[in-house]
C-alpha cells in the first residue's frame, strides 16, 4: 500500500531513468526497443518516440547490425551469455552516420513469461580523448629533455620517472623507485622535503622552486633547477619534480662573466700600461741622453742600472698589454714541432735535472700563423709554470694534435667551429686549488708563495692565444697535476723559409730633415724633440692633431711626420696621417704607441706606408725607423 503522497514505484524507477547520464534502453527478443530514456535519444541524436518500436539495429554500425539476430538466437536456444552481465566495448551509430565509442552493459529480465534484455550505455568519446591526449603528453613527457618525476608523499620514494631522468642519473625504473629525492638532492634534508611537501600538499604553496645539485648513479655532480608541484591527480597524495640540467648554461653564464671580467681587467691594465709606457719613454730616453755625456765609471753603471730597472718595466707592461689582447703581433706561418724542437734543449735547463721532459709531436700537424717569439714566450711561461708545481721532481709532456672543433659537441671549448692544432703542456704536479681555478689567467692572480713570481706569465699566455684566434684550456687535479692546452687555428699557408738575405746593416744619414714631432704629453715630447735634434735634423712640434694640420698646411719644409696616435684633443694619429695624405700623398708619416689598441687599422695603413714605433723606444729604433723612411722617399 502506498503512504500518502510518496510516489509510486514506478514513477520513482522512471525518474532515475531519465535522471541517470547513460543511456537505457529494453529490447525483446526480436529486438525492438520497447523503452528508453531521454539519454538514449541524446546519444543517438533521434527522437524518443521515434526510437521505441524500431529495431534496435539502427543504432549499430556493421558487423554487429548483421549479427545481433544470431546472437538473440543463439542464447535463446543455447542459453549462453556472451553479453548478458559481462560489459564490453562496442560502437555506437550516431543518426548522423558517426561512429562513436560506447561500452555496453547488458542485463536479461522475464516479465508475464517474456524475454526483454536492458542495455546501460556510456559514451566513451570524452574519455577516449581524454586518455588519447593523456597518453599523448605521457609521450611528450617521456621524450621531454627535462627530467621529470613522481614520488609518494607519505614515504618520499619514486613513483615514477622519465627516459632523460633515468638517463641523466644512471638508474633503472627498478632502482628509482628504490631511492627518494633525498638520495639525489645534495644538500636536502629530510626535515627541509618534509616541510616542502606539507607546503605543496596543504595547499599552501602550489610550485616550489629550488637550484641545486643532483647527485648521479655514479657520486658525480650536476647543476639543476627543480620545481616541485603538487599531483591532485594521485590517490594517496603524489608530488612531480620538474628538473632542467642547467650545467651548460651555468657554464655558459660563467664563460661570459669571465671573458667580462677579463675584458674589463684588459681595458684597466691597457690604459695602466699606456701611460706608464709614456712615462718609461721618457725615463729611458733621458738616460740614453745621459748616457753620452757621463764619462765617470761609477756614474755610468748607476745609469746602466737605472736602465736595467726600466727595461724591465718595459717588459711588464708588454706582459700586461699581451694580457689585454693589444700587444703588436708579427704572426708567420710556422710548424709548431719545429718550434718545440728547437726548444727542447732550454726547456730541459729550465726544467732543472729533477724533471724528465717528453715530446709527444704529432707526424701530420698542421701549420698555423703565429707570432714566433710570442708563443715561444707562452711555451716557456707554461713549462715554467710546470717545473714551479713539482717542487719534488716529476714528468713533463708537450704534445702536439690536430683539432676540429665543433660547438654543437664540445661545447666547452671558447672556440669558433674550424681546424687547430692543440699544443698539450702536462705535469705530475700538485694541482691548482678550486677556489682560484677560475681566476688563474687574471693578471697577477698566483699561487706560489713567499712572493714568488709576478702572477702575469698565465695572463701574457692568455692574451696571446686570444688575440692569435685561439683559445687556452686548464684540466686539474690536486695531487695529480695540471694540463694547459693552447688552440691556435690552422692555416693554408706554407711554411715561409727564413729570408736571410735582407740588408740589416744600419743605413747612414741621408742629410738633415725637417720632422713634425706630434704628442700631446709634454714630457715625452720635450724628449722626442732632443733626440730628434741630437740625430742632427730640425723639428718643428704640436700638441695635437689639429695644430699639426694647420702647421703642416703652412709649411712646405716638412719632411716627415712623426706622431703618437692617441691624443687628448679628439684628432687621433691616424686621422693626421690621412689628413696630411689628402694633400700631399708622398708624405712620410711614422705612428708611435704605448699599446696596440691604438693601432687596430695598422694594417690599412701599413698599406700606404705608415710605420709604427712602440713606446718606449730606445734612440736607435727611433733613428732606423727615420732613416728606412727617408730611404724610401729617396
Amino acid at each position: 500500500m502506498n503512504h500518502v503522497g510518496y510516489p509510486s514505484s514506478e514513477n520513482r524507477l522512471n525518474s532515475i531513468l531519465e535522471a541517470v547520464d547513460a543511456a537505457i534502453l529494453t529490447i525483446d527478443t526480436s529486438g525492438i526497443i520497447v523503452e528508453c530514456n531521454h539519454a538514449t535519444s541524446r546519444m543517438f541524436g533521434y527522437e524518443k518516440q521515434f526510437i521505441v518500436g524500431k529495431n534496435v539495429k539502427i543504432l549499430m554500425p556493421d558487423p554487429d547490425r548483421k549479427q545481433h539476430d544470431s546472437y538473440i538466437r543463439n542464447h535463446l536456444s543455447t542459453g549462453r551469455n556472451k553479453i548478458i552481465g559481462v560489459g564490453r566495448r562496442v560502437s555506437g551509430l550516431h543518426k548522423t552516420g558517426r561512429l562513436f565509442p560506447v561500452h555496453l552493459s547488458v542485463a536479461r529480465c522475464i516479465e508475464k513469461e517474456k524475454i526483454y534484455f536492458t542495455g546501460i550505455l556510456h559514451d566513451l568519446t570524452e574519455l577516449d580523448l581524454a586518455q588519447s591526449i593523456s597518453n599523448r603528453l605521457g609521450q611528450i613527457i617521456e621524450e621531454s629533455a627535462n627530467e621529470v618525476y613522481t614520488f609518494d608523499a607519505s614515504t618520499l620514494l619514486f613513483t615514477s620517472a622519465n627516459r632523460s631522468a633515468l638517463e641523466n642519473l644512471g638508474y633503472s625504473h627498478e632502482e628509482i623507485q628504490r631511492c627518494s629525492p633525498l638520495d639525489i638532492f645534495t644538500g636536502l634534508s629530510e626535515a627541509a622535503l618534509n616541510s616542502m611537501v606539507q607546503q605543496l600538499v596543504s595547499g599552501k604553496k602550489r610550485r616550489i622552486s629550488l637550484q641545486t645539485q643532483f647527485k648521479r648513479r655514479d657520486n658525480s655532480l650536476y647543476d639543476v633547477q627543480a620545481a616541485l608541484h603538487h599531483s591532485r591527480a594521485f590517490d594517496p597524495p603524489e608530488l612531480a619534480v620538474i628538473v632542467q640540467d642547467t650545467t651548460e648554461k651555468n657554464r655558459l653564464f660563467e664563460s661570459l662573466h669571465q671573458n667580462q671580467r677579463f675584458e674589463s681587467i684588459g681595458n684597466l691594465t691597457g690604459g695602466i700600461a699606456h701611460d706608464f709606457n709614456n712615462i718609461l719613454t721618457v725615463v729611458m730616453g733621458n738616460l740614453e741622453l745621459l748616457s753620452s755625456e757621463v764619462r765617470n765609471p761609477d756614474n755610468l753603471e748607476l745609469l746602466e742600472e737605472a736602465r736595467e730597472a726600466a727595461e724591465m718595466g718595459a717588459r711588464l707592461t708588454r706582459r700586461l698589454l699581451a694580457f689585454a689582447c693589444r700587444s703588436p703581433l708579427s704572426p708567420h706561418t710556422i710548424n709548431v714541432n719545429r718550434l718545440i724542437i728547437d726548444l727542447s734543449d732550454f726547456l730541459t735547463r729550465t726544467l732543472g735535472s729533477d724533471i724528465k721532459l717528453k715530446n709527444n709531436l704529432s707526424d701530420s700537424l698542421w701549420d698555423t700563423d703565429v707570432d714566433v717569439s710570442e708563443l715561444e714566450n707562452a711555451l716557456v711561461n707554461l713549462v715554467i709554470n710546470a717545473r714551479d708545481a713539482m717542487p719534488r721532481g716529476g714528468r713533463l709532456l708537450i704534445e702536439t694534435s690536430n683539432y676540429t672543433h665543433d660547438s654543437r659537441y664540445v661545447p666547452a671549448i671558447e672556440l669558433e667551429p674550424g681546424d687547430y692544432i692543440r699544443i698539450s703542456v702536462e705535469d705530475t704536479g700538485t694541482g691548482i686549488p678550486d677556489d682560484i681555478i677560475g681566476s688563474i689567467f687574471e693578471p697577477f692572480v698566483t699561487s706560489k708563495k713567499g712572493g714568488k713570481g709576478s702572477g702575469l706569465g698565465l695572463s701574457m699566455v692568455y692574451g696571446f692565444v686570444r688575440q692569435s684566434g685561439g683559445c687556452v684550456s686548464v684540466c686539474s687535479e690536486l695531487g695529480s697535476g695540471t694540463t694547459f692546452s693552447v688552440y691556435l687555428p690552422r692555416t693554408s699557408q706554407a711554411v715561409n723559409v727564413d729570408d736571410t738575405s735582407a740588408d740589416n746593416s744600419p743605413a747612414s744619414a741621408s742629410g738633415k730633415k725637417v720632422i713634425l714631432v706630434v704628442e700631446d704629453d709634454d714630457r715625452v715630447r720635450k724628449l722626442t724633440l732632443k733626440r730628434i735634434r741630437g740625430l742632427g735634423h730640425t723639428v718643428i712640434e704640436a700638441n695635437d692633431g689639429f695644430a699639426a694640420l694647420e702647421v703642416f698646411k703652412r709649411n712646405s719644409r716638412i719632411d716627415l711626420i712623426f706622431t703618437d696616435v692617441v691624443m687628448t684633443e679628439g684628432m687621433t694619429g691616424y686621422d693626421l696621417a690621412v689628413a696630411v695624405r689628402a694633400l700631399n700623398p708622398d708624405i712620410p708619416v711614422v705612428l708611435t704607441s704605448g699599446y696596440a689598441e691604438d693601432i687596430i687599422d695598422a694594417d690599412k695603413l701599413l698599406e700606404s706606408g705608415l710605420q709604427i714605433l712602440r713606446k718606449p723606444y730606445h734612440l736607435r729604433e727611433l733613428k732606423e725607423i727615420l732613416l728606412d723612411n727617408f730611404r724610401s722617399t729617396g
